[in-house]
């Protein structure tokens, strides 16, 4: 293995059935069972002697060995996929293989120890955040269903549309209920949500995806919030060339909720209007008025959660 990888950062390759996991220049591969994977952890993955475990978001897979990690008392990051790809080639790690992988983002590991999020498992918020990303899919399931139904069909075709769009327009209303409840039995979430609903523009659906899909709200930089979330303009410059700045990455769900935020603050916020208005009269384009508009939003927000106050207009 050319790539120089260091023992204390442990590189894990998930799959459905196994891991592989990179330690230094080993590579064990184990099944997705919990008594392997703690037995492992007890053999090979010490606290003091571990300084990172990275591995990347597989869509729930990832889940059993992260919460092992964390019980074992190991700091975990979860990694962008698409920038541990430009790692590896930068890198010169061109051939990508389970074993390979796992290598990868070891090295990975030791190159962003300084900058790493760590991961932090709280059960109340695991099942909103369950539940959060069962309502985006009904929500997709209901905008599929919706196209269908404009679509020039046999009746009893649109009979049937209509009636899985009852359906699923009614158990969106349960899980968002149900959301709610769980909120508001959490006092810290409670309040985390009041404090955000106390700004014009955010209301209750998109106060639940900040509080549930942005849990480091509050406790990153302004710069930070704005770069995880893909809200900060990223320059496009060589030589003479000049491009557009231009957002990229970050979490696409906040973002879309932040984007149907500013369309309701450039509307009845005052403040984020006069802010709108002044870009748009220096020449801005109204989309690029409207990420500036968001970015400066998610910015106020994090200083509202970070003090614990509620907007203040003035």
């Amino acid at each position: 293995m050319k790539m120089n990888c260091h023992e204390s950062f442990i590189g894990i390759d998930v799959s459905k059935e196994w891991l592989d996991i990179a330690i230094g220049e080993k590579c064990f591969r184990i099944n997705q069972d919990i008594e392997e994977i703690d037995a492992f952890i007890n053999k090979h993955l010490r606290v003091g002697n571990v300084e990172l475990c990275v591995l990347e978001n597989t869509g729930g897979y990832e889940r059993l060995m992260v919460e092992r990690l964390i019980k074992a008392n190991l700091k975990v990051h979860k990694a962008h996929a698409s920038r541990v790809r430009e790692f590896a080639k930068a890198s010169g790690m061109l051939a990508k293989t389970d074993r390979l992988d796992a290598y990868v983002l070891s090295a990975y590991g030791k190159f962003v120890e300084r900058e790493a999020t760590l991961v932090e498992i709280n059960p109340a918020h695991q099942q909103l955040k369950d539940l959060r990303g069962r309502y985006e899919q009904i929500k997709e399931m209901l905008h599929g269903e919706q196209c269908r139904y404009q679509t020039p069909v046999d009746e009893g075709v649109k009979s049937s549309i209509g009636k899985v769009m009852k359906v699923l327009k009614k158990e969106l209303e349960r899980i968002q209920e149900e959301i709610e409840c769980h909120l508001k039995k959490d006092a810290f979430l409670r309040q985390r949500q009041q404090i955000l609903c106390s700004m014009k523009g955010v209301g209750k659906v998109i106060s639940q995806a900040l509080v549930i899909d942005l849990p480091e709200l509050g406790r990153l930089s302004r710069k930070k919030i704005a770069a995880l979330v893909g809200v900060a303009p990223m320059n496009q410059q060589s030589g003479k060339r000049k491009g557009y700045a231009s957002i990229q990455q970050g979490r696409s769900e906040v973002r879309r909720m932040l984007y149907v935020g500013a369309l309701v603050a450039v509307r009845h916020n005052k403040v984020m209007k006069e802010f709108y208005e002044r870009l748009l009269a220096a020449g801005k384009r109204p989309k690029i008025g409207l990420v500036a508009v968001m970015r400066k939003m998610l910015v106020t927000l994090n200083a509202m959660v970070r003090d614990g106050k509620e907007w203040e207009a003035a």
